[in-house]
C-alpha cells in the first residue's frame, strides 16, 4: 500500500451519538442529491486502474446504494471494506467520508474527504463535501475557501454558488453573496433553488418583504418546494403574520430534504403557533425543540424518567427535577412556574431546580423552600449534553419549557404576579445609592444588544444609532446595564448625543447575575431588547419596556405585552424592523412618564 487510510475504529463510530452541528447550514445543497458521481469518478481512471480496482469499485456502489436506502451502518462496513482494500484510492476515502456524514459524524468525515482531497484535489466534487462540513462545523472562512475552489474547478456549478453564497450570507458579507447569485439566476432563471438562495441572503439582511419576492417566484417555479415554504413561512413570522406562516409550514414539511431540515420545520411552526395565541397548541407542537435532529436543541442525560409537562397529577406527592433549557434568559422566563409546580406537587412532594450556575444564589434566595442546584455540560462524542449531579436520586426529570404545556396553556392561566424573584434588598439599597448619584433624573437602565450578534441574530436588534431620541429625552439619568462589549456605544453616546451613560460601579454585568437583578430592580425603568438582563430585571418586580423588532415575537403569544410579566410593556412598530416608529414610540411613552413623575 502507498497510502494509509486515516485510522478509524468503525464500531465505536456506529455506536456514537450524532455530532453536533454548529452552523444549521441554511438552504445548502443537500449531500442527498448530489451524493458522489461515480460514473464521472470512473471515467477520469485510466483503464488499467478500474480494472485493477473492479472489486473495490463494486463495494463502493454497494455502499452507496445501502445508504440511499437508509441502511447506513451496513453501508459504513462495506465501504471501510473498500478503503482498507484501497486506502490509496480517492474514490474510496470519498465514499467512507460521506458514510460518516450521513452518520453525523462530521469530524472523523472530515478526515476521509481531505484524505481524497490530497489524493485527487482536481475533483471538484470533494470541495462540495469538505464545505458542508467545515460550514455545518462554523468553520465559515474554510467554507468559503473550499466553495471558491469548487467555483473555479466547476464554474458552471450552481451547487457550488449556491452554497458560497450561503456561507458568505452567515459571515454577512451579503453584498458579495447577492452579486453572485444575481449573476447566477441571469443565466439559469428557471432556477428555483437560485432565486430561494437569493431570498435567504435578503432576508437574513434584514430585508424580509423583499425576499418574499425570491421565495414566491421560487414556488411558482416549483409549487412544491418545502425549502421556499419554510422560508415564506419565516417571513409572514417576521413581518407579525403568523396565521399566514401556518399553510407554509404544513406544505414543507412534506418536503424537508432530511431529518435536521424536518426538526427545524416542526419547532418553527410550534413558534409560529404560539405567536399566533393558540398557546395549548403550541405547547404541545413544542416537543419539537427537544428533537435531537434539530441544530440548537439542548440535549439531556440524566439517569430518571422524563415527564412531558402534560398532567400535573402525573407528578403528585413525587419528587421532581426541573432542569434549565435552551438560554439563559429562557430559564428566568420559565421559572415564573415554580409556584405552580410547587403546588402540584402537594406536601409530600419534593422540587429540585437545576439552573445556570449564576441563577443558583437568586432563586435560593426566592424559593427557600425547594432545592437548588446548577445544571453541567459534558462533550461525548462532540455533542454537548446538559446533566444533573445526584439526579438519580429523584423520580422523574423535565425541562423547564414542558410544564407550560399544563400551567400556562391560555393567557387567563397567567398569574397577574409582579415577579417571582428576590433581589438582596442589601445589594438593592446599595445600587439606589449609587443611583441617587448620578443625577435627580429619573433612572432608566438601558440595554441594546445581545452577546452573540451573527448574521441571523442581529437583525432583530436595532442599531444604536436608533436609541438618538430616546437617550435625549430631558429628565432621564441612563443607566448602562449592556453586558458585554459596550465601551463604542458609550462613546457614541456621548461625542454624538451628548449625553452620558452612566456605568455603575462594583459589578460585572455578565457574570454577576444576582447584582444585575438587584441594580436592574433598583433603576425605576429598564428598556431594552428580551434578554437575561432585562428578564431578570422583570422577574425581580422591575418595570420593563420591551423593545422587539415584530409584533409576532413568539413570547407574546398572541397579545400585546408580555403575559410573563403583568407590570411590563413591549414596543413593536409595524412589520419587521419598523425601529423609526418603534423607538419614537419608547420616547414619546418615557416623555410621559416623566411628566407623570414629575
Amino acid at each position: 500500500m502507498t497510502q494509509n487510510a486515516p485510522a478509524l475504529d468503525l464500531d465505536a463510530e456506529l455506536s456514537a451519538q450524532a455530532e453536533t452541528v454548529r452552523n444549521e447550514a441554511r438552504d445548502a445543497v443537500p449531500l442527498g442529491r448530489s451524493a458522489l458521481k461515480l460514473d464521472d469518478k470512473l471515467e477520469r481512471m485510466s483503464a488499467a486502474t478500474r480494472k485493477q480496482y473492479t472489486k473495490v469499485v463494486a463495494q463502493a456502489k454497494r455502499a452507496l446504494k445501502l445508504s440511499a436506502e437508509n441502511q447506513h451502518s451496513e453501508a459504513a462496513r462495506i465501504a471501510w471494506k473498500a478503503v482498507n482494500l484501497a486506502p490509496d484510492l480517492a474514490l474510496t476515502n470519498h465514499v467512507m467520508g460521506l458514510m460518516l456524514y450521513r452518520l453525523g459524524r462530521l469530524s472523523r468525515a472530515l478526515d476521509f474527504f481531505q484524505k481524497a482531497w490530497e489524493l485527487d484535489p482536481q475533483d471538484a466534487e470533494i470541495y462540495q463535501k469538505l464545505g458542508l462540513v467545515a460550514w455545518k462545523l462554523d468553520m465559515l472562512d474554510v467554507a468559503e475557501k473550499f466553495y471558491r475552489i469548487e467555483c473555479q474547478l466547476a464554474p458552471n456549478s450552481i451547487n457550488a454558488t449556491i452554497n458560497l453564497a450561503g456561507v458568505l450570507r452567515d459571515q454577512s458579507k451579503f453584498e458579495e453573496a447577492i452579486e453572485i447569485l444575481r449573476t447566477a439566476i441571469y443565466g439559469h432563471q428557471e432556477n428555483y433553488e437560485l432565486w430561494n438562495s437569493m431570498g435567504t441572503v435578503i432576508n437574513d439582511s434584514g430585508k424580509p418583504e423583499e425576499a418574499s419576492t425570491f421565495y414566491l417566484e421560487a414556488l411558482r417555479l416549483k409549487p412544491d418546494y418545502g425549502r421556499a415554504h419554510n422560508n415564506m413561512a419565516n417571513v409572514h413570522e417576521l413581518l407579525g403574520e403568523p396565521e399566514k406562516a401556518l399553510p407554509h409550514y404544513e406544505e414543507a414539511l412534506k418536503d424537508p430534504s432530511d431529518e435536521t431540515e424536518e426538526a427545524t420545520m416542526r419547532h418553527g411552526r410550534s413558534m409560529v403557533l404560539l405567536a399566533s395565541g393558540r398557546i395549548a397548541e403550541g405547547w404541545e407542537a413544542n416537543a419539537a425543540r427537544l428533537d435531537p435532529n434539530r441544530t440548537q436543541a439542548t440535549l439531556f442525560s440524566l439517569p430518571i424518567p422524563m415527564w412531558d409537562g402534560a398532567d400535573p397529577a402525573a407528578i403528585r406527592g413525587k419528587s421532581l427535577l426541573l432542569v434549565g433549557e435552551q438560554g439563559l434568559g429562557d430559564e428566568v422566563l420559565f421559572m415564573s412556574i415554580i409556584p405552580d409546580l410547587i403546588e402540584a406537587l402537594g406536601p409530600e412532594g419534593k422540587l429540585r431546580i437545576a439552573c445556570e450556575y449564576r441563577l443558583v444564589p437568586i432563586v435560593k434566595r426566592s424559593f427557600p423552600q425547594i432545592e437548588v442546584t446548577n445544571h453541567l455540560s459534558a462533550t461525548v462524542e462532540g455533542r454537548e449534553i446538559r446533566t444533573v449531579k445526584g439526579a438519580e436520586d429523584m423520580d422523574v426529570w423535565t425541562p423547564m419549557a414542558s410544564p407550560l404545556r399544563a400551567f400556562r396553556s391560555s393567557l387567563d392561566a397567567f398569574p397577574e404576579r409582579e415577579g417571582f424573584f428576590q433581589p438582596d434588598p442589601d445589594q438593592q439599597a446599595a445600587f439606589r445609592d449609587q443611583l441617587a448619584g448620578f443625577g435627580p433624573g429619573l433612572k432608566v437602565g438601558i440595554l441594546w444588544k445581545s452577546l452573540r450578534m451573527d448574521a441571523r441574530r442581529s437583525k432583530f436588534f436595532s442599531a444604536f444609532d436608533a436609541w438618538e431620541g430616546v437617550l435625549k429625552t430631558p429628565g432621564a439619568e441612563f443607566v448602562n446595564l449592556q453586558y458585554g462589549k459596550a465601551e463604542d456605544e458609550l462613546a457614541l453616546a456621548k461625542e454624538r448625543f451628548g449625553v452620558d451613560i452612566h456605568q455603575p460601579r462594583d459589578i460585572d454585568l455578565k457574570m454577576d447575575l444576582d447584582k444585575v437583578a438587584a441594580l436592574a430592580s433598583a433603576c425605576d425603568l429598564v428598556l431594552g431588547p428580551m434578554n437575561a438582563t432585562s428578564n431578570l430585571a422583570a422577574a425581580s418586580g422591575g418595570k420593563v419596556w420591551f423593545i422587539h423588532a415584530r409584533s409576532s415575537t413568539w413570547t407574546l403569544l398572541g397579545a400585546d405585552r408580555q403575559p410573563w410579566y403583568p407590570q411590563t410593556r413591549s414596543f413593536f412598530g409595524e412589520g419587521f424592523q419598523d425601529w423609526k416608529n418603534t423607538m419614537g414610540r419608547v420616547q414619546q411613552a418615557l416623555t410621559d412618564e416623566i411628566k407623570a413623575r414629575s
